[in-house]
């Protein structure tokens, strides 16, 4: 599998590498204010409170 292929979630800086390595990684809203630096690249999902990981899978399947 190509990291293009890949979508990566994550909240805490630990989540770092694997967030930047995958071809699209998302921030949670709710996570660590590190991540939501936007020098990152990252794109921000809703909060783990909103079902913010299950609402952007949705949303790429309905585009899939």
């Amino acid at each position: 599998m190509d990291r293009e292929e890949v979508v990566a979630f994550g909240d805490m800086p630990n989540d770092r590498s694997s967030l930047t390595w995958a071809g699209t990684g998302y921030a949670m809203s709710s996570g660590h204010r590190d991540l939501l630096d936007p020098a990152l690249g990252l794109r921000v999902a809703p909060s783990s409170f909103e079902d913010g990981v299950g609402r952007v899978v949705e949303e790429i399947l309905e585009r899939a």
